[in-house]
């Protein structure tokens, strides 16, 4: 199973697999295939260059990422608690704490921290040991950046636990059962998010960051860019892992 998830890991990335399917066409082209050879390669050029254009991977994340709902009463009331899912955190090389967080991490912590000022209610901290060394928890890391936020550690509560998303609403549903809950999380991750929570919470409201799109779907043209290369990735990443969704629960 780790090895298929490894393979498809690779096989979204836009780049990795152009250049899969170049040295393929080799390959082929060694071995005397040469029309199948022609072909490979050029899927595999337009495969990098059709997601190297912004607009293209715009296009893909406008129906992966989360338009923000208009909000009610119910969930403009103070939240029970704030539950912030976990991203990553390096824990590789000689840097800076701050930049040992990746983006995704830095917007949902800091949108928790507005969040909790703004409500004074208590975050819950999810995520086990899924990173690179496995000794390091992410709740741990996670409740000492909150701290070093001025949060009081009286309105922190880490679970320790979970290496997927599903495995971290398992670890918090003691805190979520019939309560009012402000979610923090990725653009990407929020629709996953609600059929995860649904049935378990009173109510939930969602409160999305780390947005890769413009959020329109205007034409426009531009030169290739390795940001979109990325987009494109974190999109399919994302569809790939609600197929899994939907196979699994």
């Amino acid at each position: 199973m780790e090895l298929l998830k490894l393979v498809a890991l690779q096989l979204i990335t836009p780049l990795k697999l152009s250049l899969i399917l170049l040295v393929l066409s080799l390959i082929l082209q060694a071995i005397s295939k040469q029309r199948i050879a022609t072909f490979t390669k050029r899927v595999a050029l337009f495969w990098v260059l059709l997601w190297s254009q912004p607009y293209a991977s715009d296009v893909l994340l406008h129906f992966v990422e989360y338009k923000p709902e208009p909000r009610n009463e119910q969930a403009l009331q103070k939240p029970d608690y704030i539950l912030i899912l976990a991203c990553y955190y390096s824990t590789q090389g000689y840097v800076p704490e701050i930049s040992r967080w990746a983006e995704c991490s830095l917007q949902r912590n800091v949108e928790g921290v507005r969040l909790h000022n703004k409500s004074q209610a208590p975050i819950i901290i999810t995520g086990g040991n899924f990173l690179h060394d496995s000794s390091i928890n992410y709740s741990e890391v996670a409740h000492d950046f909150f701290t070093s936020m001025n949060i009081d550690k009286n309105n922190l509560i880490t679970t320790n636990e979970g290496t997927n998303t599903h495995e971290e609403i398992l670890s918090a549903t003691q805190y979520l059962e019939n309560k009012n809950i402000w979610v923090v999380s990725s653009a990407t991750h929020i629709y996953r998010l609600k059929r995860e929570l649904a049935g378990i919470t009173a109510s939930t409201t969602f409160f999305a960051v780390d947005y890769h799109s413009k959020g329109s779907l205007e034409p426009y043209l531009t030169l290739p860019s390795q940001s979109a290369l990325e987009n494109a990735r974190v999109a399919m990443y994302e569809l790939m892992a609600r197929v899994k969704f939907t196979l699994n629960y």
